[in-house]
């Protein structure tokens, strides 16, 4: 059982979620679904961490527009905000005699805008409120294209890379010769406050072909450090 960093009256909550992390990869090394992920991970979450309170798709308003966190975590007056993804290619798996039937969701350069608009999402939310402390960004993908650079260059995604090792930070924005269609829903720039620097961490492996690993990266946001003192680029 991990130890809960609580402090009164200051930055408070400390989730150690790389630790979450490694202990849910050895119970559950695949997911059906984003929705089993979502489970799964809270489930971890409060077997851990038993004196807080782990909600699923909490709803939270922002002038008239409603934010659906997929994962609230509350210790007192305090709350920590989690969103995931989960991106996949296409995999047959039978682990522990269950069956997996992964799809491939393909549409990378939405899944790499898709995430980092999360991140966005947790940065509003912490601004917003002082009750939120800090936040997570999880996306577990067996998808290659996410944390390898990109071979090519000028692509319509380029500012929304998340390969291993880069930064994102600032303003990210489509490139000019990107279709209409592409962009649908998406047309936006996405502007971040804090500094992130990407790393991709392993988290199980079935064979040595393109969709037999997958992987992890995690952006964690903190109140204090984004919007009163210097943000963190580690």
């Amino acid at each position: 059982m991990a130890e809960l960093n609580l402090t009164k009256g200051a930055i408070s909550i400390k989730l150690d979620m790389n630790l979450i992390m490694t202990k849910l990869k050895s119970k559950r090394q695949i997911f059906h679904s984003e929705a089993d992920f979502q489970f799964a991970l809270a489930w971890e979450i409060q077997r851990e961490y038993p004196d807080v309170e782990v909600r699923l798709e909490y709803a939270y308003k922002i002038d008239d527009k409603v934010y659906h966190i997929d994962m609230l975590v509350i210790c007192e007056d305090q709350y920590i905000p989690i969103e995931l993804k989960y991106k996949t290619l296409k995999k047959n798996v039978i682990f522990d005699a269950e069956e997996f039937h992964l799809k491939n969701h393909g549409a990378q350069d939405l899944g790499k805008y898709d995430v980092l608009k999360d991140v966005f999402r947790v940065e509003n939310v912490l601004h917003d409120h002082d009750k939120f402390v800090n936040g997570h960004v999880i996306m577990l993908t067996n998808d290659p294209s996410y944390w390898k650079k990109d071979s090519r260059e000028n692509t319509c995604c380029a500012e929304f890379s998340i390969a291993d090792g880069g930064v994102v930070t600032g303003s990210m924005a489509w490139a000019e010769h990107t279709g209409v269609g592409t962009m649908k829903n998406r047309e936006e720039p996405i502007v971040l406050t804090g500094s992130y620097k990407l790393k991709w961490h392993d988290y199980s492996k079935f064979d040595d072909k393109r969709n037999g690993q997958f992987k992890y990266l995690m952006f964690e946001s903190e109140r204090d450090d984004l919007f009163f003192n210097t943000p963190k680029t580690e």
